[in-house]
C-alpha cells in the first residue's frame, strides 16, 4: 500500500508522485546552479586576466593590482549570484516572469557585491563614479548573461525529461492496449466457447436422442406413427433455432452483423434484433453518414466496431437496469470525434446505488487508448445516458482532416 501525505490544498498525494516532483526539483536546482557557476566563473577568470595582462599595459595603475585581488573580487560575484538563485529558489520558477524577477535579483546583488568586493581586496581604493557604474553595468551584464544561460539549460532539461516521461507513458499505454486487446479476445473466446458448449451442444445432444428413437423404431421394421412424425418435427425446428439464433448469436460475438456496409446499418441491425415491446429510434446526422459513405467511406473498420461496441454496452445497460421500453441511440460527428449516445427511459439511473457498471469499465478502458471517454449518467428526469467520444484518425492523403487513416 503507497503512502500519502497532504499536499497545501488539503488532497492526497501519492508518495512516488511527492518523491518524483522532490526529484525533478533537486534536478533542476542542480542544473541551474552548475550551469550558472561554470559560465560565470569563466566570465571572472577571463575578465581578471583581461584587466591584468591587456589594460594594464595601456592603463597607467592597472599593473599595481594584483591577479589574485581580480579573481578573488570576481569570485565572491559568483558565489554571490549562485547563493542569491538558491535563495530565491530559482529552480522553482516556471514562467519567463517567474525566472526573469529571480534573475534580475541575483544579477543585481551580484554585481554589487562585486564592486564591495572590488575595494575590499585593493582592486580599488576610491573609486569615482564613473569606474562604479562601468564596473556595476559590467558585473550585471556578466551575471545576467551566466544566470541566463542557467536558466536556459534547466527549461531544456525540464523539456527533455517532459519528452522522455510522455515517450515512457506512450510506451505504457501501447502495453495496456495489447494486453486490453488480448483480454477482450479471451473474453470473446469464453462466450463463444460457453456458448457452444452450453446452449447449441444441449440442443444437439436432444435432438440426437429424439433421432435415436426414431432411428430404433425403423431398425426394429415398424411403422412411424404421429409420435415419430412429432419427434421429427421437433428436432428441424430445434436445427432451425439453432441456425438462426445460436449460431449467428456466436457469430455476431466475432463480427458484427453487416459491420462492412458501414457503421449505421450495423447500428439498425444490432437494433433491430431487440424484442419489439422495445421500441428504438435511431438518428444519424449528415455529417456521419458522410464519414460512412460507402462509396467513400472515412470510418477504418476498427473505429466502426469500436462504436457499435459501445452502443451494445448501452443496449446491455437498458435491459439489465431498465427496464426500458424504449431506446434511443443517436450518431454524429463533431469537430473529428464520433459521438455516440444511447439513451433509455427505464429507471433514473442513480451512481450512488447503481453499482460497478463493468462493461462501460472496460469499455471506458478501450477508449482510453485510443484518446477517447465514456460517461454514464442519469436521463432527464427517467432512464439513463451513455455517451461517448471516438476521436477519429487522419485521412490517408489528407494533412489534418478527419477520417481515416
Amino acid at each position: 500500500m503507497s503512502s500519502t501525505r497532504p499536499t497545501a490544498a488539503g488532497d492526497d498525494e501519492p508518495a512516488a508522485v511527492v518523491l518524483r516532483r522532490a526529484q525533478d526539483l533537486r534536478s533542476d536546482r542542480v542544473s541551474l546552479l552548475r550551469a550558472t557557476a561554470i559560465v560565470a566563473t569563466g566570465y571572472a577568470g577571463g575578465a581578471a586576466l583581461q584587466t591584468t595582462y591587456i589594460y594594464s599595459r595601456y592603463v597607467e595603475g592597472w599593473d599595481q593590482v594584483s591577479l589574485g585581488s581580480r579573481l578573488a573580487a570576481n569570485a565572491v560575484a559568483v558565489v554571490a549570484l549562485v547563493l542569491v538563485l538558491l535563495a530565491v529558489r530559482a529552480h522553482r520558477a516556471t514562467r519567463l516572469w517567474q525566472m526573469a524577477l529571480a534573475l534580475a535579483l541575483a544579477a543585481v546583488a551580484s554585481a554589487v557585491l562585486r564592486i564591495g568586493a572590488q575595494q575590499l581586496f585593493g582592486v580599488y581604493t576610491d573609486p569615482d563614479a564613473d569606474v562604479v557604474e562601468a564596473e556595476l553595468a559590467s558585473g550585471l551584464v556578466i551575471a545576467a548573461i551566466s544566470g541566463a544561460i542557467g536558466m536556459w539549460g534547466m527549461a531544456a532539461r525540464r523539456i527533455l525529461r517532459a519528452r522522455v516521461r510522455a515517450a515512457e507513458r506512450e510506451a505504457v499505454q501501447v502495453e495496456n492496449a495489447v494486453r486490453a486487446l488480448e483480454q477482450e479476445e479471451v473474453r470473446v473466446r469464453r462466450e463463444v466457447a460457453e456458448g457452444l458448449h452450453g446452449t447449441l451442444q444441449n440442443k444437439l445432444v436432444l435432438v440426437e436422442a429424439r433421432l435415436d428413437r426414431v432411428v430404433a423404431r425403423l431398425e426394429e421394421g415398424r411403422e412411424l406413427d404421429d409420435a415419430d412424425a412429432d419427434d421429427l418435427r421437433w428436432v428441424r425446428a430445434e436445427l432451425e433455432q439453432a441456425r438462426a439464433a445460436d449460431v449467428r448469436e456466436m457469430s455476431r460475438l466475432l463480427y458484427p452483423e453487416r459491420l462492412e456496409l458501414g457503421l449505421v446499418p450495423a447500428v439498425r441491425a444490432l437494433l433491430g434484433r431487440l424484442p419489439a415491446s422495445i421500441a428504438t429510434q435511431l438518428d444519424a446526422t449528415d455529417a456521419v453518414r458522410a464519414y460512412d459513405d460507402p462509396a467513400d467511406p472515412r470510418l477504418t473498420v476498427a473505429e466502426r466496431l469500436l462504436a457499435v461496441r459501445v452502443v451494445e454496452e448501452g443496449v446491455t445497460n437498458s435491459l439489465k437496469h431498465g427496464p426500458a421500453s424504449r431506446i434511443a441511440t443517436s450518431l454524429d460527428v463533431r469537430d473529428g470525434v464520433l459521438v455516440v449516445t444511447v439513451e433509455n427511459d427505464g429507471e433514473l439511473y442513480d451512481e450512488s446505488t447503481a453499482g460497478r457498471a463493468s462493461g462501460t469499465a472496460r469499455m471506458r478502458q478501450r477508449l482510453a487508448f485510443v484518446g477517447g471517454t465514456i460517461r454514464l449518467e442519469a436521463g432527464e428526469g427517467r432512464g439513463a445516458r451513455l455517451v461517448a467520444r471516438i476521436p477519429l484518425g487522419p485521412r490517408e492523403g489528407e494533412q489534418g482532416s478527419p477520417g481515416r487513416a
